[in-house]
């Protein structure tokens, strides 16, 4: 079973690739039989994807996540199953095109370099810590994935407004419901960051190890004030234009400068190296 790994390791950059190339299709051509192969070539992709990971937890015995690589490869992964639940959510299949592209380069990265790593051993862990890295990741995909429909809201915006009807205007959804997708992928976000933060805390509590002090943990919480005050505005105060998503972008962007200033300037206990 351990040859396997770098065979389906090989493999996972083209099956997105086969499904990037189909979303571009159905994307450049409106309707026809095209529109269906990119969900089904991605959930193929999808699957292959979590038979890698699989394979490996039952190699490694954790959850494939003790590298920089590895986090790259769960967070592409994360990234096309949000997709795909506010495809299947919203019946849109247009954005594919915008959002999948990222799937594929994060993936090859990890598969180009992910393989190089000598993995060092990972100490014992419980269960509830592994997800609370599963949570993590998934709740940062998300946001990486509103982010994507928040500039593509932001594109579709600047159109209306100086009343270009292109291509691409054609093509996307109405501006609403690029909105709905927006606020729910942050929405969703959010929801998993708020596990992943309970039980990060409750770990930390229970095993002593790090403290609520860490950088990397205020971060984190302020990220989250951020986006909750973009799905509260969003549901509470009756934002609808592009308000919300500065506010959500804001947040993402915050995210990335803080993963990068804390790895790069702070001691944290629980980095990615």
């Amino acid at each position: 079973m351990r040859s396997l790994v770098p065979l389906i390791a090989t493999l996972l950059p083209v099956a997105y690739a086969l499904a990037v190339a189909a979303y571009a299709r159905a994307y450049a051509r409106e309707g026809g039989v095209s529109d269906h192969l990119g969900p089904v070539a991605l959930r193929v992709a999808v699957l292959l994807h979590v038979f890698y990971l699989s394979v490996r937890g039952v190699l490694e015995g954790h959850l494939p996540l003790a590298s920089g690589y590895d986090f790259l490869s769960a967070t592409g992964l994360s990234m096309a199953v949000v997709y795909l639940y506010i495809e299947a959510r919203e019946g849109i299949r247009t954005t594919g095109a915008f959002v999948l592209p990222f799937v594929f380069a994060i993936q090859i990265v990890s598969s180009a370099y992910g393989n190089q790593v000598t993995p060092e051993p990972v100490p014992l862990r419980p269960f509830w810590f592994e997800l609370h890295t599963l949570t993590a990741v998934l709740g940062y995909s998300a946001f990486a994935v509103s982010a994507i429909y928040g500039v593509l809201f932001l594109l579709l915006y600047r159109d209306i407004k100086a009343n270009r009807f292109s291509f691409f205007f054609r093509r996307m959804p109405p501006l609403e419901v690029l909105g709905q997708m927006n606020i729910r992928a942050a929405g969703g976000g959010l929801a998993l960051l708020t596990l992943a933060i309970i039980l990060g805390v409750g770990w930390v509590q229970r095993s002593g190890t790090g403290t609520l002090t860490d950088p990397k943990v205020w971060l984190t919480l302020f990220v989250w004030c951020i986006f909750a005050f973009s799905v509260l505005g969003y549901h509470r105060l009756g934002w609808r234009g592009p308000r919300a998503i500065y506010v959500s972008l804001a947040g993402f962007t915050t995210l990335l400068l803080s993963r990068v200033a804390v790895d790069l300037f702070f001691h944290s206990f629980h980095s990615f190296r």
